[in-house]
């Protein structure tokens, strides 16, 4: 199905910025196919919906510690509570589940949120709380959804003039992809400079659907074998990317 010389780039770092240039070439190819409150700086805690303390003063900074508490932030966005605020950064946190809010105020020059989430699993009661195109985060300069994370795209209100410099998705098994590969519906990305799918969010590659007129200047597969992408290898739905450069490969087998 592919075949390249892969060049590896360096990965980006924990706040979501763009990492290093070195770069060093791979041969690859394919063959066809214990915290446990809510944490705000400078504010008091309140009683919250789902997860424990909610902070009653929103100091520009949130700790949401575990997946309840994520989801009881992603709610209030979704209900406008962050309406008068601009969302700069949501990062992942050790432990594996803990994410930072980082809101502030916007300028001409913003360039966009950069936003990671990091969740092993997702409860089917979180799933209901918001459903496909309600989380409006204004414009995304940088997208990262790991493990079952990844069933938040679809939630994501991604407007058609978003300029994103890079969309990452990583999954690693082929459950944590939940319903996405069952979906009628492609998820809207909108205009994207790079794509990179790693492991078994390859068989992503047919869900998604980038603005008419993208240009993708890179599109990186990592991490994947014949055994990963059955479900893209026996799909015969077609790609929605735009024009793309040849794919780059890294670390696959067959």
């Amino acid at each position: 199905m592919f075949g390249c010389v892969a060049a590896v780039e360096d990965a980006s770092d924990a706040s979501g910025s763009i990492g290093g240039k070195e770069e060093e070439q791979v041969a690859c190819s394919f063959k066809k196919k214990g915290v446990s409150s809510f944490v705000s700086q400078g504010a008091e805690p309140s009683a919250g919906l789902h997860g424990g303390d909610l902070p009653e003063k929103d100091a520009g900074r949130l700790v949401a510690a575990n997946e309840d508490q994520v989801f009881d932030m992603l709610e209030k966005i979704k209900n406008g509570e962050y309406a008068g605020k601009k969302l700069k950064r949501i990062s992942n946190m050790w432990p594996l589940g803990l994410h930072k809010f980082v809101f502030g105020k916007g300028d001409a020059g913003d360039e966009g949120a950069d936003v990671e989430f990091n969740l092993a699993k997702i409860s089917a009661k979180n799933k209901t709380r918001i459903n496909d195109g309600e989380l409006d985060f204004g414009k995304i300069r940088y997208l990262a959804l790991y493990h079952n994370a990844v069933e938040l795209l679809p939630m994501l209100k991604i407007h058609e003039d978003n300029g994103m410099d890079r969309l990452n998705l990583s999954c690693d098994s082929l459950s944590k992809l939940g319903n996405l590969l069952e979906r009628k519906n492609r998820v809207f990305i909108g205009l994207v400079d790079e794509v990179r799918l790693h492991d078994y969010a390859i068989n992503l590659l047919t869900k998604i659907e980038t603005q008419e007129g993208n240009e993708m200047k890179k599109l990186t597969i990592s991490c994947g074998s014949l055994s990963k992408i059955e479900p893209l290898l026996g799909s015969e739905e077609k790609l929605y990317l735009g024009k793309t450069k040849d794919p780059v490969f890294m670390f696959c087998e067959n």
